[in-house]
């Protein structure tokens, strides 16, 4: 039995790298490799099936790495010595390929599948459904690779936070160069990072909108608009809209219309909120004469609850005149819509931009950090001035690594002029949708790169869904009968037509089975 690293078979030298890539793999180096756990054996047996497949000779292979392991436990990591040792057979009976294969899916994850969706399963709350469908494990641009090596077009991007694409190698090498000088300070403390940060954000930002106050999550950024707001106004009474979402925390919920989503919690009573339809003018105007809210706040392109629907151009500036006209503050959640994410021409960042209105205050978020954890309230200086210091405080708010992230996805959206790179591609996501001829599909929306398809029924939504996937196009949003995507915005049209293609597939193959049965 091999139990020394001197002990690995001799090959030529073209075979030295990828040995010390399968080492690198295999034996867990905490000095090196902090953020590994040890390898297991379920997943050797894991990659080993996938690249060998049935047959003999994996059978063989694994035969022999479990006893080089020491008959470990599948889910329990492999000592320094059993780590050597299974090292050891792999490399004497894979070819060169597969040893590099085997070396690359254990660096993605030394966890087998199995393990990662047992644990979820056993330690989440259940606040939400685990999705446990495929377990992403690296990214590149538009695309994710699952833990299985299958590679899908990412039409979710983490409910549009990984607009700058799943893996950035920029904002990695930032973020490793700050966490070796500085990880983490209060909100209120002076920094470097933020300091680089405020002088790149100059020119996207709504005019007139120039304070911040920064946050970890959307639902946070709408919490501490609503103080901010009622701080200005001296009114606690707040105008929101049927169809809209706002965020899982609790001010957040409680200006949410989905009762669902309210009642658990005693928020479905609040005399503070008035809820008035989407696109209804004179529904809000009567809200705001009566003096029952002050502050009104809403998604001007509807996502979550609403299935990406949009609002009428003249009930934005309508309701941008009402809010002037009552001395109401105008607060738009541009947490999903920011980042040009709904563009329709150059230097639309915002949603509000697309509308051609400026609200008095805005939170924005979820790509505002190239995927990582950062959001923010923005607002004028004199609705700031109403906040005084011990009326809020954050120890996370725009920490330096959050500033870094901020620092360099700003920069990249400004390189890539993602407004004009997404007004393109959304005219082309409608051109190829508009060529899909099936019963099921009832409509299609294209705002910027949100785009919307309703069919004829959700559990439609959900055969399409994963039809889809074996098509190579991962979705798992919808709203209804209404399928949303939104991929990153750094896709092509190539994967754009992938896309097309897999949702036009799966309508026909169930167009096709339904006829059969």
């Amino acid at each position: 039995m091999i139990s020394d690293i001197s002990a690995f078979p001799e090959r030529d030298g073209e075979f030295e790298s990828v040995q010390h890539s399968l080492l690198e793999a295999v034996v867990f180096d905490p000095a090196k490799h902090p953020e590994r756990s040890g390898t297991t054996l379920a997943r050797i047996t894991e990659v080993l099936g996938i690249i060998l497949g049935p047959g003999d000779r994996g059978g063989r292979i694994l035969a022999e790495c479990k006893e080089a392991s020491g008959e470990v436990a599948p889910f329990d990591a492999l000592s320094l010595d059993a780590a050597i040792r299974v090292s050891a057979v792999l490399l004497a009976r894979l070819e060169a390929e597969e040893v590099s294969r085997v070396a690359d899916f254990l660096m993605e994850s030394e966890l087998s599948t199995r393990e990662v969706i047992e644990l979820h399963r056993t330690f989440k709350i259940p606040v939400s459904r685990l999705e446990d469908d495929l377990l992403p494990v690296n990214g590149q641009g538009a695309c994710i690779q699952d833990s299985r090596g299958r590679v899908y077009v990412d039409l979710d991007s983490n409910y549009s936070a990984t607009n700058l694409g799943n893996a950035n190698p920029a904002i990695a090498k930032g973020l490793y160069n700050q966490a070796r000088l500085l990880i983490s300070q209060k909100e209120d403390r002076i920094q470097v990072a933020r300091a680089r940060f405020l002088k790149e954000i100059g020119g996207m930002m709504p005019e007139g909108l120039s304070r911040f106050y920064w946050q970890n999550s959307g639902g946070e950024a709408v919490d501490k608009a609503l103080k901010i707001a009622k701080a200005y106004t001296g009114q606690r009474g707040v105008l929101s809209f049927e169809g809209g979402f706002h965020g899982r925390t609790h001010g957040a919920v409680a200006v949410t219309h989905n009762k669902a989503y309210r009642e658990p919690f005693g928020l479905d009573n609040e005399d503070w909120v008035h809820f008035a339809p989407f696109n209804d003018l004179d529904a809000a105007r009567k809200v705001l004469s009566e003096g029952k809210a002050k502050i009104v706040i809403l998604e001007l392109i509807q996502g979550e609850e609403g299935g990406m629907r949009p609002a009428d151009p003249a009930f934005a500036k309508g309701l941008r005149k009402a809010c002037d006209d009552n001395d109401a503050v105008m607060i738009v959640d541009e947490v999903q819509t920011g980042f040009a994410r709904v563009a329709d021409g150059p230097g639309q960042w915002f949603a509000c931009q697309r509308y051609g209105i400026t609200p008095d205050i805005i939170t924005i978020g979820k790509s505002f950090g190239g995927g990582y954890p950062v959001t923010a309230v923005v607002t004028t200086p004199e609705i700031s001035s109403k906040m005084v210091p011990g009326y809020d405080g954050s120890t996370f708010g725009g920490n330096p690594m959050a500033m870094t992230a901020t620092l360099i996805a700003t920069r990249q959206m400004k390189a890539l002029d993602l407004p004009t790179r997404v007004q393109a591609l959304s005219r082309y996501f409608d051109g190829r949708l508009s060529s899909i001829e099936s019963d099921l599909l009832k409509g299609y929306r294209t705002l910027g790169l949100m785009v919307a398809a309703d069919l004829d029924s959700p559990d439609t939504v959900k055969e399409v869904q994963e039809l889809m996937k074996e098509n190579r196009a991962h979705s798992s949003l919808s709203t209804g009968a209404t399928i949303r995507l939104m991929p990153p915005l750094v896709i092509t049209r190539a994967e754009i037509d992938v896309v097309v293609d897999a949702l036009d597939n799966s309508l026909k193959r169930l167009e096709k089975k339904r006829r059969a049965e």
